[in-house]
């Protein structure tokens, strides 16, 4: 069995996969009583400095084989040298040897013909010789990251001295010279970025905007047309580079790097950007008002679009009550599914969902619940710590902190809902909020707040008037009828087909 790393991806192109497979084909030969088993373990441009391959690429996975028991005693596993498993300092890296020798399973390094086994634990000149390969190829990748954050740090010395450039990657509505001495303006790109901003100081919404570049099918700064959504236009709205400023990813500002003003062409003066920065403080430019009770919305971020997957919102809301669920995709052209009146879809789910979770809950534990989402949680942490590792070495990779940024979110929203989930019963139940008269805040409040702890989502097909509901506690109910009103008795007595955590209506 083979493993082959390398840490760079251009170095697919050069010398090292070639040779570390031909290293791998000569032992074969020469060891003909060996077969070379058809998978081969590959981390291709997977740095092993920090261990990383060893906790999320194809070590990993050969790890949790070991672990496993998938690998049998007696496999032996060829690498091209001990630092192809590991870079990290001595301690962990010897470590990581010593799991796989006592696991049973035997290592061969082809650049040296070293062949290790569980018995070369008990011999010094062996350990000795494995803690000096660990401690070469530690410093080799040490000194090679100080390197590479002197070179960016040079580079930003630079940028900020004499306006050279950091990297040719840029803003979508700029491109590199010929030269490479600087940017140059797109000046399509630049016009709808102007239009973008004149827009919202005109007091469009975001979801307005959307709207108005769809329907005239002005291209996306990818050249598409007719693709634009909000996120993208608050993205534009929020980005300093149009007015000429490089910002560094945020942890490398976290360690006192500055933002370079002047860097890039510069196409929407100071003050504009930040009049627009003024109103992006207060969702589509104007203060929302919740004197109405029925703008609280019970089943908010739990409603989605079966056609689209997008969060239903309301729409038409007077002070009756009356008003429509609907797919924002729908007034950007991008969904074509109907509205669906509020106040009848209301009454069902809260009427019979609602007020038969008890009964839902004690058929069902929730435990499970729980579990799955702090094992979530725990996965969401590990990600963005690999993350935070890949960012010390590539601090200016925007891609790597995007990514962070996005994760932690996921892992706020998580734990809010954990807590949530943990809380979930109080002094609150489905009986009660039956039985609420919801012309009100504080019910409507109590009501949104039992639904989000109770309901993971519901996926509401407004043509066919039905939905599927996902509980926090595991259960689905599929083909919900919003259409009539379950009596009680009737939806109990359903509740005795539930199979594999399913009911079907």
């Amino acid at each position: 069995m083979a493993y082959i790393r390398f840490s760079a991806p251009i170095q697919q192109y050069g010398d090292s996969l070639r040779r570390q497979n031909q290293l791998i084909d000569e032992w074969i030969a020469q060891n003909p009583e060996y077969e070379l088993d058809n998978l081969t373990y590959q981390d291709l441009g997977l740095s092993a400095f920090n261990g990383i391959n060893a906790l999320r690429g194809a070590l990993s996975d050969f790890l949790d084989a070991i672990e496993h028991g998938f690998i049998k005693k007696g496999t032996v596993l060829l690498v091209e040298s001990l630092d192809r498993l590991s870079r990290e300092k001595i301690g962990d890296s010897t470590e990581r040897l010593r799991h796989i020798l006592k696991a049973g399973v035997e290592v061969v390094t082809l650049s040296d013909r070293m062949h290790y086994n569980e018995e070369s634990l008990d011999d010094p000149y062996v350990l000795i010789k494995a803690i000096l390969i660990a401690q070469r190829a530690n410093e080799e990748s040490e000194i090679k990251s100080k390197r590479m954050r002197s070179v960016w740090q040079k580079k930003r010395e630079d940028a900020e001295k004499n306006g050279k450039l950091l990297t040719r990657s840029c803003p979508r509505w700029l491109k590199a010279t010929e030269d490479g001495g600087g940017f140059e303006v797109l000046p399509q790109h630049a016009k709808t970025i102007k239009y973008i901003f004149k827009l919202r100081l005109k007091g469009h919404s975001l979801n307005g905007i959307t709207k108005i570049l769809n329907d005239k099918k002005t291209q996306t700064l990818t050249g598409n047309s007719g693709v634009w959504n909000p996120s993208t236009i608050e993205k534009i709205l929020g980005n300093k580079a149009v007015t000429g400023t490089y910002c560094p990813s945020y942890r490398t500002m976290s360690k006192g790097v500055k933002n370079i003003d002047n860097y890039y062409p510069r196409i929407i003066s100071y003050k504009i950007f930040q009049d627009v920065q003024e109103i992006r403080l207060t969702p589509f430019g104007r203060d929302k008002t919740y004197d109405n009770p029925y703008l609280i919305n019970l089943f908010r971020s739990i409603l989605r679009c079966s056609s689209c997957g997008c969060s239903i919102i309301m729409t038409g809301i007077d002070n009756k009550g009356m008003g429509y669920y609907v797919c924002p995709m729908r007034r950007l052209h991008r969904c074509s599914t109907p509205p669906i009146r509020r106040d009848f879809t209301d009454q069902v789910l809260v009427g019979v969902l609602l007020a038969n979770m008890d009964f839902l809950q004690d058929s069902f534990s929730g435990k499970n619940a729980i579990k799955q989402l702090e094992h979530y949680l725990v996965d969401v942490h590990i990600k963005i710590n690999h993350l935070l590792d890949a960012l010390q070495i590539a601090p200016d990779v925007m891609e790597l902190s995007n990514r962070v940024r996005l994760l932690s979110k996921e892992l706020r929203d998580g734990e809010l809902r954990l807590r949530t989930l943990k809380s979930r019963g109080g002094n609150t139940t489905g009986e009660m909020v039956a039985s609420m008269e919801l012309d009100n805040k504080i019910n409507r409040e109590k009501c949104r707040n039992y639904a989000l702890s109770n309901i993971e989502q519901i996926i509401i097909d407004t043509a066919m008037q039905k939905c599927d509901i996902h509980l926090m506690n595991g259960l689905r109910i599929l083909n919900f009828p919003l259409r009539k009103i379950i009596h009680h008795d009737n939806f109990i007595s359903s509740l005795a087909f539930i199979d594999n955590n399913t009911l079907i209506f």
